[in-house]
């Protein structure tokens, strides 16, 4: 079987629900509209770790973008996204394509254009030489049912926002 080479990177809560705090959970367990729509791409999932659950842990309370933006959860965005940006830097060095990435509209965190983790993210790769500009998302709604066709669940390049 002939692998495709392709990678996309996918905030943890799109693979695992269980992470996100009650009130902003839009699925029982997965985000099954995009993994499907990854699976029929043929692209592999690097999925990040989840840096609200591994701050203050599963009850923890909502919180603001403003809230998280602290130097402390910055350092700890960083010390857990080291390892999987060790990974995509092996990934990225062996010819495989990083394709982009999936995160989670409205998430203080996850936002791809305003979440704090994915701002560290950014910087991270960025400082190895690998680019993940594409970003796709899960839309904002109860069910949170992604659509690629679909404007809500597409957030395009992050250098054409900034």
């Amino acid at each position: 079987m002939q692998r495709s080479r392709t990678i996309i990177v996918a905030s943890h809560c799109v693979l695992n629900q269980n992470t996100v705090i009650p009130e902003e959970a839009r699925s029982p367990g997965m985000m099954k509209s995009a993994v499907d729509w990854i699976e029929q791409q043929g692209w592999g999932i690097v999925q990040l770790p989840c840096p609200e659950f591994t701050f203050l842990g599963p009850d923890r309370p909502g919180m603001t973008r403003e809230q998280y933006d602290t130097p402390e959860y910055r350092r700890h965005c960083r010390t857990i996204l080291e390892p999987v940006v060790q990974q995509l830097e092996i990934y990225h060095r062996h010819g495989y394509t990083i394709v982009g990435g999936m995160g989670i509209a409205t998430s203080p965190s996850c936002d791809p254009g305003r979440g704090v983790f994915m701002e560290e993210f950014q910087a991270m790769v960025r400082e190895q030489g690998i680019a993940v500009d594409d970003w796709w998302q899960i839309p904002a709604t109860a069910e949170g049912r992604f659509d690629p066709n679909d404007p809500a669940s597409l957030f395009g390049k992050l250098s054409a926002q900034k």
